[in-house]
């Protein structure tokens, strides 16, 4: 390979230590790439200000500003390389823009090339960001996170129902573990999905509750130790110890199961409030302007309702109202 050859290559982006720039399929090259490129993000919050000074933040989601680049096209080939970004500027379509690790979906908004000589064009960009492809906080990792949470409770419920032995609870917690089961991703769930989770859980409450109340009193019964009173037969006496003995098992147990159960249920419908928008707090009004304002379709407003336990879309004094990211029809 010659020297010519050699540097040829090193100004068609072949040179590691240089900055890779691609928009599309049109790749940056030597003084086209501009020296150093802001990269502006935020999350986007809105802030209510409580009577009392107490505050509340609604959480919107990370907003991207545009990104804006200048640089210098060179060469015998400036003009063919300033009509490609013009015209896929006025394409308005959107295409990948990567920036060595980073990776955006964006649509290109302005493009204003400079006619200096037939040689030199210096031009300035900017680009709108549809989404970011490489985010730390992407699915995954949010999924990955919510389902870890979810596996550890849906064992120790198991476990614990071992130590209960009582076949109706055993039933109602591996019904939940057979519903949890059929969605693959609770982040990103819909309502309806998150509510046919919600019921075999607080059906398996209400089990846990009334065998609870069983035991409680059935323990309240025996005044004594065993049940040593005078005039007991010894069978009696018997019967009350391992009673006795029974209940001081499973009572902590079913205690301890009541806990696992709110809990997943709470990591359950933590995934509607895990991406986009979590809450909004309003005085007055009605669910139907708030799925309006929220969704651009007051026919949602179901969703809304059964996210936050409410049947009457007429809402009244201050309410805080969660948002889910993936309303149903």
């Amino acid at each position: 390979m010659s020297f010519t050859s050699a540097l040829n290559n090193f100004a068609q982006g072949l040179d590691p230590t240089v900055t890779r720039l691609v928009l599309g399929d049109f790749e940056f090259l030597d003084f086209e790439v501009p020296e150093r490129l802001a990269l502006p993000g935020r999350q986007k919050t809105v802030l209510h200000q409580m009577v009392g000074g107490k505050r509340v933040i609604d959480v919107l989601g990370v907003e991207y500003d545009p990104l804006t680049w200048s640089g210098v096209i060179t060469g015998s080939e400036s003009g063919d390389r300033v009509n490609k970004l013009e015209r896929m500027r006025d394409a308005g379509e959107q295409i990948t823009l990567t920036l060595d690790d980073y990776s955006y979906t964006v649509v290109i908004t302005n493009f204003t090339p400079v006619y200096e000589f037939i040689y030199r064009r210096p031009y300035t960009i900017e680009v709108g960001i549809v989404a970011r492809n490489d985010s730390p906080l992407k699915v995954d990792a949010l999924t990955g996170a919510l389902q870890g949470l979810l596996d550890s409770d849906i064992g120790q419920a198991l476990g614990l129902s071992d130590i209960i032995d009582v076949q109706s609870v055993t039933d109602a917690v591996t019904t939940v573990q057979s519903a949890v089961k059929k969605v693959t991703d609770f982040a990103h769930a819909t309502v309806e999905q998150v509510q046919a989770v919600v019921r075999p859980i607080i059906a398996a409450q209400t089990i846990v509750q009334q065998q609870l109340s069983q035991l409680e009193s059935a323990a309240s019964d025996i005044t004594t130790l065993g049940g040593l009173v005078p005039g007991n037969p010894i069978s009696k006496t018997v019967s009350n110890l391992l009673s006795q003995a029974d209940q001081t098992t499973r009572i902590p147990a079913l205690y301890s199961l009541q806990n696992v159960l709110g809990r997943l249920n709470k990591n359950v419908n933590s995934g509607q409030t895990a991406d986009g928008v979590r809450t909004v707090t309003l005085s007055g009004g009605n669910l139907y302007q708030v799925a309006s304002d929220q969704y651009g379709d007051a026919s949602l407003w179901s969703s809304i309702a059964s996210a936050n336990d409410l049947t009457d879309p007429q809402l009244s004094g201050i309410n805080t109202l969660t948002i889910p990211s993936n309303p149903t029809s």
